[in-house]
């Protein structure tokens, strides 16, 4: 007698699989094809599926639910993830937009995966960061005065050089005659008239210098100078100046305050208002953290630790998910 075959069971019924019935093999064991299903929506998956852990997620519950943000436009990433030692994490073609700023030396940019060093109260790309003498490589343990990186063998040449005039740290010739200016919080000394021409760095709208004798605004996060004359709005080119202002993520470009809050701001989905500092995107929607409460006790989720459970397209908190007898999946 022929051996039996070998009965094939549906892993999410239990039920017996016809050889001519559609089926699903995933995750390592074989479904009956309707009920190969979200684990989050419980609607059968046609298309593309995310496992997570050993169950499957269907791609719109994946995003969702379980994808993590991208911490540079705040929406899920589905794809390829690339994610920094401090576990931010960002779409490719969000973190090849990332800047770390200007380099010190060369004045342009450091790109995010570029490497780079951050010495003398400044950021350098690595091939830029040399001796301020002879342009050769300096130790890990390098000399300094007056902002200038040296070698050993150049500091030591400075040094016994040092009973001589001070170096202009604008042109780098010695001053030896007129007066000079001393700037004890940055560490340089200029010649009278150098000190004129001394710069912070390019204006990020004229691109000429943002001299340190002229009023200017920085943007610390994204290490970027204006010339108060060149601070306009990036939506109706007003000139902003001191007034408040805020940083429009999506041209990373200035934006005054009525601007912002007007229509580029992204508005509350409680309260239809416009979301000026702290927000929270949840459900593909933006919130303040005020406004993000449960649908049905009004509990803020966000001192929740984000922990929140989507109900049909409104969050709700563990404990009304659990009252309400409605199956999460962990």
């Amino acid at each position: 007698m022929a051996p039996k075959a070998k009965v094939v069971k549906c892993a999410s019924c239990s039920l017996k699989i016809d050889k001519k019935e559609p089926t699903v093999e995933a995750l390592g064991k074989k479904f009956h094809k309707a009920c190969f299903t979200c684990t989050n929506c419980t609607k059968t998956i046609e298309g593309d599926f995310h496992p997570v852990g050993d169950k499957p997620f269907c791609n719109d519950c994946f995003l969702q639910t379980k994808a993590p943000r991208c911490n540079e436009c705040h929406e899920p990433i589905s794809g390829t993830i690339m994610s920094t030692n401090e576990g931010q994490n960002y779409h490719k073609a969000c973190f090849d937009r990332l800047s770390l700023g200007t380099c010190a030396d060369c004045k342009t940019t450091i790109g995010f995966t570029d490497a780079v060093i951050e010495a003398l109260g400044n950021r350098y790309h690595e091939r830029c960061f040399r001796c301020s003498s002879c342009g050769g490589p300096v130790p890990a343990q390098f000399r300094a005065e007056n902002g200038r990186a040296f070698c050993d063998k150049c500091y030591q040449q400075y040094k016994e050089g040092r009973s001589g005039p001070d170096v202009c740290d604008e042109c780098t010739q010695p001053i030896v005659k007129g007066g000079k200016v001393e700037v004890p919080s940055l560490g340089r000394t200029f010649h009278d008239e150098c000190f004129n021409q001394a710069a912070w760095d390019q204006c990020a709208t004229c691109s000429s210098k943002v001299l340190l004798t002229q009023p200017s605004v920085k943007v610390s996060k994204l290490n970027r100078f204006w010339h108060l004359g060149c601070l306009n709005c990036g939506d109706c080119n007003t000139n902003i100046r001191i007034q408040p202002f805020y940083m429009a993520a999506q041209k990373s470009s200035p934006c005054c305050e009525g601007c912002y809050l007007g229509h580029v701001a992204p508005k509350c989905t409680a309260c239809a208002k416009a979301i000026a500092d702290d927000q929270v995107l949840a459900l593909q929607q933006f919130w303040h953290p005020e406004c993000f409460v449960c649908a049905v006790c009004s509990d803020v989720l966000c001192k929740m630790s984000n922990e929140f459970y989507n109900v049909e397209g409104k969050p709700y908190c563990l404990k009304d998910v659990q009252a309400a007898h409605i199956e999460v999946a962990n």
